[in-house]
């Protein structure tokens, strides 16, 4: 009897080291992955310079900038046209019921459509590498899957970028930077019941005050590496280049 015990103890801690094994294989092979695929996702305040980072990242990066790409995957994907992907991401907090359905003029495309195929794009592009602009993809993701970036700035500065690049007045501006920010404030949060200025959902979050865009690539980039990240060998060059 005592031999059976013997044996039986053997044979759970030989389970339990086999199961510890294996949790460290899967832990390495997400480290590797993580090495050889840079994925990073991009979250902006209006008017923060958040999309031109994001650009200069992924040449720098070498990979996809995705964002008008987003909208038309999902569209191929749920096979509805373009435009009411569009409508459904630009103003999510305005829905109610489902009176986009007057556009398909039948009853084939849901919220929930919406974001099942937004989610299953998202993690079609995360398998190849890429920068992902917005959507709520650092929620999607998560830290194990992409390295999430939040581009900020305070309102009147990006008000100001705002006024200058689309030639209206300091309050028109204002106000468009407003309500631009609340709608994405609002997307998360119906989305993912998730707030979109909770630092913990980044791993880094930049102050376009304070910074240009290169500036911040190269911090994204420096941050990047010290997370475990294998950067192009000519990334820094490019950037020099890229940015001149």
């Amino acid at each position: 009897m005592r031999c059976n015990a013997d044996r039986l103890i053997e044979g759970l801690i030989a389970a339990e080291l086999m199961e510890m094994q294996r949790q460290q294989a899967e832990k390495r092979e997400k480290q590797a992955q993580r090495a050889r695929t840079n994925v990073v996702t991009v979250s902006r305040d209006f008017g923060s310079l958040g999309k031109k980072v994001a650009l200069l990242l992924a040449d720098t990066l070498e990979v996809r900038c995705c964002d008008r790409y987003i909208l038309q995957e999902v569209a191929r994907r749920a096979n509805v046209d373009e435009a009411l992907v569009s409508v459904l991401d630009e103003h999510v907090s305005r829905i109610a019921g489902q009176w986009w359905q007057r556009f398909l003029q039948k009853d084939t495309f849901s919220y929930e459509d919406y974001h099942h195929y937004l989610v299953k794009t998202v993690l079609a592009i995360s398998r190849t590498g890429g920068v992902i602009i917005g959507r709520g993809a650092n929620i999607i993701l998560g830290a194990e899957n992409a390295f999430r970036v939040r581009i900020t700035g305070s309102l009147e500065t990006c008000a100001a970028r705002v006024s200058s690049r689309d030639g209206i007045d300091l309050e028109e501006a204002l106000a468009r930077t407003r309500a631009v920010n609340n709608e994405r404030s609002e997307y998360l949060r119906m989305l993912y019941q998730a707030d979109i200025n909770d630092p913990s959902s980044y791993d880094l979050v930049l102050n376009s005050d304070r910074y240009d865009c290169r500036q911040m690539v190269e911090i994204i980039l420096d941050a990047m590496e010290k997370a475990g990240y294998k950067l192009p060998d000519d990334a820094r060059k490019s950037l020099s280049i890229l940015a001149n």
